[in-house]
């Protein structure tokens, strides 16, 4: 935890938790891509930012930034606002009770 100490993981908030499991499984696929020397080349996070407050969403976004350039694509889905413009290129999906779903890519920035 944030003192050093270990302490089991059923202990963590939810918030904590997903930082955790994210972190671990970034490690592992890049220990498996070393390993196998086969390149992991897209990450996938689909939705858990609901566990994060405002600080927990930005260490994300930075920690998403950070390893970004490790994978050919990184493929965020999420429901929350704060999300939508902190990446330059978006796929925004609308369901239409008549015409189905129909989505839009957005560059900002």
């Amino acid at each position: 935890d944030e003192t050093g100490a270990s302490r089991p993981f059923e202990t963590y908030s939810g918030g904590e938790a997903f930082r955790i499991s994210f972190a671990l499984r970034i490690a592992l696929s890049q220990l498996l891509a070393e390993r196998t020397d086969v390149a992991v080349r897209l990450l996938v996070v689909d939705e858990g930012f609901g566990t994060q407050d405002a600080e927990g969403v930005q260490h994300l976004v930075e920690a998403l930034n950070l390893v970004k350039d490790d994978f050919d694509k990184v493929l965020v889905i999420t429901h929350l606002d704060v999300l939508k413009n902190a990446f330059p290129t978006r796929i925004e999906v609308r369901k239409d009770p008549v015409r189905g779903s129909t989505f839009e890519v957005v560059q900002s920035g």
